[in-house]
């Protein structure tokens, strides 16, 4: 196979780690693209598994995206949510949506150290060795090793259960939420929100939004039947980032695109995506 067609085999896969660890669509495309300038560099038969180097490659740029633009992330104006990715059948952003992440998971994982979290995708995302993710961070493996631990604990902590069927859960969950919704049933929606349920909602200061987490079942509740309350308000369920959600519309605009998690206790999180900056793509 060619430079090209190696690489070409191998970009659905590095777009969605790289989008794991930035979180953005534009920063994962121009991870992929300087990737590609440095595979083109390479002699192929110089390397024995290209999948996984890569992925090394993107992953690693993606940690450098990630800790150059810190300074923008810690002055942004309320919560920072990655950017929703709709499944519009496009085949560069299948593995994103079939790895079975989600976007609960990528803002979680926005919220770990840069290092933490490529480390948790390299490991667990691409299945790369510890040595390997040694080297792509400039760790000893025994850091390496502590750096997923930490992620994990972190991820376990505030998600939850996670794992197989859990799109399945969610859309279920949303599924029931929109019937409460659309009847106006505070006690219903309350009743199907966890007791520690959290609305993170991100507006960028572009489009009103809460500047803090709204936490508790009640308030959740309330907000979600305020928003919904509306005119001209339509709904579309969709695939964002691989997870269950809706697309919103207020008179024929995109206003939010709602994404949620469930675990055994109830909706334990949902994610309203609010700046136009970051849904123009899914606008497009």
């Amino acid at each position: 196979m060619s430079h090209a067609d190696v690489f070409a085999q191998h970009r659905p896969r590095m777009l969605a780690a790289a989008f794991h660890i930035t979180g953005s669509r534009e920063d994962a495309e121009d991870v992929v693209q300087e990737a590609w300038l440095a595979w083109s560099r390479v002699d192929p038969t110089t390397v024995r598994a290209p999948g996984s180097y890569l992925g090394v490659t993107a992953s690693r740029l993606a940690l450098n995206a990630v800790r150059a633009q810190r300074r923008r992330r810690e002055s942004y104006l309320g919560p920072w949510l990655p950017e929703p990715v709709v499944d519009d059948g496009s085949p560069e952003w299948t593995v994103l949506h079939d790895d079975g992440l989600g976007q609960a998971l990528d803002f979680v994982l926005s919220t770990l150290t840069p290092e933490q979290a490529s480390a948790y995708v390299l490991r667990k995302v691409l299945d790369v060795g510890y040595d390997e993710i040694a080297d792509a961070l400039e760790v000893s493996p025994a850091a390496a090793r502590q750096l997923v631990s930490r992620a994990q604990r972190t991820i376990t902590a505030q998600l939850g259960g996670f794992g197989e069927g859990q799109r399945t859960r969610d859309a279920a969950a949303l599924e029931q939420l929109g019937r409460a919704v659309a009847a106006g049933d505070v006690d219903t929606v309350t009743a199907l929100l966890s007791p520690g349920a959290t609305l993170h909602s991100d507006g960028g200061g572009k489009r009103s939004a809460a500047l803090r987490p709204i936490i508790g079942p009640d308030r959740v509740a309330r907000t979600i039947l305020g928003l919904a309350q509306r005119p001209d308000v339509q709904y579309t369920p969709v695939l964002v980032n691989g997870s269950a959600g809706l697309l919103v519309h207020e008179a024929g605009e995109l206003t939010t695109t709602i994404t949620l998690h469930v675990d055994a206790e109830g909706i334990r999180a949902l994610y309203f995506v609010r700046n136009p900056d970051k849904l123009a793509a899914v606008s497009r």
